[in-house]
């Protein structure tokens, strides 16, 4: 059987369970999802893949690399969060990187595909300032990491000039959270201002998660 209809079967049996019919309750009553997160297209760090949510837990975006352009009206994002943060009281943002991003390593070596070239290029600042952490070392080892990391950060610079975004930030309705999602170990990193560096959400807020993943 097509594994995507396997899956949708699965899926089907448990959410549509007469003990626990989420989803009929869902359509009855409507959504009301605390969380939007923007994460990169890439099939290995899919969000609705690695938090395991239930139906109705969270907006989903994607893009190449999470990255978020500067707001222009009419985009898909900017209609997409005025919807969650107008109209159904989102009060978190995630910006969803992850380790061995093909958008980032496109964006480093200068892929020669005009489409993909002119998406990513938005984040080149981004790759300036992780040059600045690498020793300015364009084929450093620690290069590819941290444009990852600055990327992130970028794109949730670029999210508070959303009117939208700006607007609930003003109004405390809402907190952005840069993470990624470190791949190699199952980790799950959130920037900290305070040390200024991304730091593992699991080892710093609750061991024993930590230990249970581990």
């Amino acid at each position: 059987m097509n594994p995507l209809i396997e899956g949708f079967l699965e899926f089907r049996e448990q959410a549509y369970d007469p003990q626990d019919s989420i989803m009929p309750d869902l359509v009855k009553h409507g959504q009301s999802p605390n969380y939007f997160i923007i994460s990169c297209i890439d099939s290995r760090g899919n969000p609705g893949t690695i938090f395991k949510p239930a139906p109705g837990m969270f907006f989903a975006h994607k893009a190449m690399g999470a990255i978020v352009r500067p707001y222009k009206s009419g985009t898909a994002l900017a209609a997409a969060l005025q919807f969650a943060l107008n109209y159904n009281k989102v009060t978190e943002i995630i910006v969803l990187g992850h380790t061995h991003c093909g958008a980032v390593h496109a964006l480093i070596d200068n892929i020669d595909d005009e489409e993909i070239s002119s998406f990513v290029e938005v984040a080149r600042a981004g790759l300036e300032k992780a040059k600045e952490f690498a020793n300015d070392q364009t084929h450093h080892d620690n290069l590819h990491r941290h444009a990852e990391e600055q990327i992130v950060l970028q794109s949730v610079k670029n999210l508070e000039g959303y009117p939208s975004v700006a607007t609930a930030l003003s109004e405390n309705r809402v907190t952005i959270k840069p993470w990624i999602f470190e791949m190699e170990h199952g980790d799950l990193l959130e920037y900290d201002p305070e040390n200024q560096k991304f730091m593992s959400i699991l080892s710093s807020n609750n061991e024993n998660i930590k230990g249970k993943v581990g």
